[in-house]
């Protein structure tokens, strides 16, 4: 039985490479945290009209899924199989250079699924970066206001204690370099 699994993690580390540039004493260390998450689910049924997958959790909890005209292969899909989901979230963050003009915001992004005639498969990661200016820090409160490339403000509360540890340190005028991942691969397999 041929199974076919696919791998996707982007780890912090890397995320982090581009952000771990030397930088004045006065300023926080830059920051990373990250979380991934895997399930595996059992598929219950596929209706190959509607798209429509039933799944079924470790704790028995059902979850219905369509699958995308994207999806090649989902005849190969059948009750009893499972299907590993993984979920990655990272954050980075430096503080960058003073008094440079804010860069505007990218976004990278990729995505591979399974050949034809394999089971299900696929990969997804989403890059963001972003610069802001910090107006204001509430550090009983973990909030951060700021101001981004466009002028558009916003603000924040920051809920990871690591994350918490580097605003408490910021202070107005600070320009903060940010980069977000998120990542998701599903991968279906033979019991």
């Amino acid at each position: 039985m041929l199974k076919k699994t696919l791998q996707f993690a982007v780890p912090a580390a890397l995320l982090c490479a581009g952000l771990a540039a030397p930088r004045a004493m006065a300023q926080p260390a830059p920051a990373a945290v990250q979380q991934t998450v895997t399930v595996t689910a059992t598929v219950e049924t596929v209706d190959m009209t509607t798209r429509q997958v039933l799944l079924s959790g470790p704790k028995g909890a059902l979850l219905t899924v369509v699958a995308g005209k994207d999806v090649q292969n989902l005849s190969q899909l059948k009750a009893g199989d499972h299907v590993v989901l993984t979920g990655q979230r990272a954050v980075a963050v430096r503080v960058g250079k003073p008094g440079q003009k804010l860069a505007p915001p990218t976004l990278q992004g990729a995505a591979v699924r399974a050949v034809r005639g394999e089971l299900p498969a696929g990969a997804a990661y989403e890059l963001v970066n972003v610069n802001v200016r910090i107006n204001k820090v509430d550090k009983k409160t973990h909030t951060v206001s700021f101001t981004r490339a466009d002028g558009s403000t916003g603000e924040v509360t920051v809920e990871n204690p690591h994350l918490q540890a580097f605003a408490g340190q910021l202070k107005p005028g600070d320009n903060v370099e940010l980069a977000y991942l998120q990542a998701v691969s599903i991968v279906a397999q033979k019991p």
